[in-house]
């Protein structure tokens, strides 16, 4: 039977470097966070209405900004 060997942990790319960075940072109790770590959102409004030329009603939504650029409409809030 073969001897079990442990490989040593190879050094994360930049990618995921970057990713261990943001979710290192302290977090504010206010601030929303994509499940991927992204904090930039982007506000959208659904079922709007116009009234003489300006927008009323509809039910806003936070969009990540990272995962909609590669194509994902995650909902945070």
């Amino acid at each position: 039977m073969p001897d079990l060997r442990v490989v040593p942990p190879s050094t994360p790319g930049p990618k995921e470097r970057a990713r261990q960075r943001i979710k290192a940072m302290p977090k504010p109790a206010t601030m929303l966070e994509c499940r991927c770590g992204c904090r930039e959102l982007i506000e959208t409004k659904t079922g709007m209405l116009f009234k003489d030329g300006k927008p009323t009603g509809g039910t806003p939504q936070w969009i990540c900004a990272a995962c909609l650029a590669k194509g994902d409409r995650v909902v945070v809030a």
